[in-house]
């Protein structure tokens, strides 16, 4: 009786071992070192040329499937930001940077596409940094408003204090004495 081919006893593993042997092939792990796991953990003897076409059969499929789904997610987000161009939460940007990646990296796959998600990302950033800026400018003014308040602080008490003034009007003399005519 003939021995089977190695190639076929790899294709024939059940579906759990065949997922976890095209882990360790797309891990980048070296055939050598996966045809040990294979004999330890599969009891099943096979060829560095074995390992090879099992690659070419499963891990390319699987890689395909995965490039589909990045495609078709990545298409759903432009779809849904052209929608809605508005902010994006911090999990939305994480999952919009992967799939720019993982479409990036994707032979074959469209510019357009590509363009448009990294287009999206870098939105996002350009949004954090104005945020950001917001923020310190935010800071800043605190920061020189504590000044003012410090330097006019005796003209502060004696509005405070002036029972003449309802809390509107005296609101309006602090602001006018910390920081001048309103802009129109």
């Amino acid at each position: 009786m003939k021995k089977p081919r190695s190639d076929a006893k790899l294709l024939n593993l059940p579906e759990e071992q065949k997922s976890q042997l095209c882990g360790w092939l797309l891990s980048g792990m070296p055939l050598h070192i996966v045809n040990g796991l294979v004999k330890k953990q599969f009891n099943v003897e096979t060829s560095l040329s074995g390992l090879s076409h099992f690659y070419s059969v499963e891990c390319v499929a699987l890689l395909m499937r995965n490039r589909q789904r990045a495609v078709f997610t990545a298409d759903e987000i432009a779809e849904a930001a052209a929608k809605d161009p508005g902010r994006f939460d911090q999990a939305t940007i994480d999952a919009l940077k992967q799939q720019a990646f993982e479409l990036a990296i994707a032979p074959g796959a469209d510019p357009k596409n590509v363009k448009a998600l990294f287009s999206l990302v870098l939105k996002s950033k350009d949004q954090a940094l104005a945020e950001k800026q917001i923020s310190l400018d935010r800071e800043k003014f605190e920061f020189d408003a504590a000044g003012a308040a410090l330097h006019n602080l005796e003209s502060l008490r004696h509005i405070a204090g002036d029972r003449k003034l309802d809390n509107r009007a005296k609101l309006d003399a602090v602001r006018m004495k910390l920081f001048g005519e309103a802009p129109k």
